[in-house]
């Protein structure tokens, strides 16, 4: 990616002068740039990654490569949910596909953007949605912990989801659908570009509180990658089944469907499992993600015993040069799985395992990086210290937990 950034300046100048053959080096110059970089690599900021792939719709735009505008609408879209956009990440959702007409033609497509009309975003487990955060984007971490506490929707909510599974999902959505002209395009959704959108709109969707909604998506999301054959290099950068298999998994956990959740979980776990490293190298970052959020979802479920069979490799898998290539990711999550070993360890009574798990969690969210997560490491630590008896300590913890809250 480097190289490629260094030489930005040649296509740029090809585009200038001859835009129908240097417009489409540019664009999938400046679309290589805006893709997720390898796991060894820190990846470019949600900022630069936008304005790259802003700047490779313009160049795509100039050009008949209706498949390039599509892919680089795509990872505009990605970017922009990555920065917290996500009313505007799923509208460039709807701009990518209708690029080839999917989403603008035909009655299902009109059914499905009725269907988001009467949607509520306070409905469905807004609050368990919303914090989530919908950061379950190819880079960032989501808080399940606390997501997973909340509880499900009623019967109604899921009535609907298999009604917007039908419309929204499989329709604006998913690979190989056809639309009409009224966006000027034509033919089918190239199908990685399909399920990379789908996974991106259920994390849209989870941002914006639509929970069910979110939900049928990411599994009509799921279901494109399972049909995909073996990625070639281009596709690589638009998401993975690891990846969309732990924004469904999230999403159930969010929605109060814990059971689904720790299924869809453990699948994702076996599937990394059982990749070779060359596979694993384009998906090593969700590998600690998945594994710290299926113990969060087994506490949560009042599994103690086997979120702490799993914490170990989790534990592990949150170490070594994920580290320091990005912390912002790997601090917070390692936070979140040492809180929720020690209330495993609480609730099987091993107090003194519960013990050193509140602080070294403590001890990892004073890190710059993982300050977000202090309040919930000193709450916990607070509680194993009264468990324990020491009063003294757990008063000392309880009085920086009030300053920090009242801060």
């Amino acid at each position: 990616m480097g190289v490629v950034r260094i030489l930005l300046p040649l296509p740029r100048a090809a585009a200038k002068w001859a835009p129908e053959k240097g417009g489409p080096l540019l664009g999938a110059a400046l679309s290589y740039c805006a893709t997720p970089s390898w796991a060894g690599l820190p990846p470019p900021s949600p900022a630069r990654r936008l304005a790259w792939a802003e700047e490779a719709v313009a160049a795509y735009r100039a050009t008949a490569d209706t498949e390039g505008l599509s892919r680089a609408l795509s990872l505009r879209a990605h970017a922009l949910l990555l920065s917290g956009r996500f009313e505007e990440a799923y509208r460039a959702v709807d701009e990518a596909t209708a690029v080839w007409g999917g989403w603008a033609g035909g009655d299902a497509g009109q059914a499905a953007a009725a269907q988001n009309a009467q949607a509520s975003p306070d409905a469905d487990g807004a609050g368990a949605v919303r914090g989530v955060q919908a950061r379950a984007g190819a880079d960032q971490p989501a808080a399940v912990g606390t997501g997973t506490e909340q509880e499900a929707a009623a019967g109604t909510g899921a009535d609907r989801e298999a009604s917007v599974g039908a419309g929204l999902g499989e329709v604006a959505v998913a690979p190989g659908a056809r639309g009409g002209t009224a966006a000027g395009g034509c033919g089918e959704v190239p199908p990685a570009v399909g399920a990379f959108l789908g996974d991106v709109r259920a994390q849209a969707l989870a941002g914006l509180g639509r929970g069910e909604e979110a939900v049928a998506v990411a599994r009509a999301s799921v279901a494109a990658y399972r049909r995909l054959p073996a990625p070639d290099r281009r596709d690589r950068a638009l998401g993975s089944l690891p990846g969309a298999l732990r924004t469904y998994g999230m999403l159930l956990a969010a929605t109060g469907r814990r059971e689904e959740s720790v299924a869809v979980y453990e699948e994702c776990a076996a599937l990394l499992a059982a990749m070779s490293l060359r596979e694993l190298v384009h998906v090593e970052r969700v590998r600690p993600q998945v594994l710290a959020e299926l113990v969060g979802v087994l506490r949560a479920s009042g599994r103690h015993e086997d979120a702490l069979g799993v914490g170990p490799e989790a534990r592990e898998a949150l170490r070594g040069p994920l580290a320091w290539t990005v912390p912002e990711t790997v601090l917070p999550l390692r936070v979140r799985l040492l809180v929720d070993l020690a209330r495993c360890h609480t609730a099987t009574g091993d107090p003194a395992e519960a013990r050193a798990c509140a602080q070294a969690a403590v001890a990892e969210a004073r890190k710059p990086h993982g300050a977000g997560e202090l309040t919930s490491a000193l709450d916990c630590l607070a509680d194993v210290l009264g468990e324990l008896g020491q009063t003294d300590k757990e008063s000392i913890a309880r009085r920086e937990l009030a300053e920090l809250r009242d801060a």
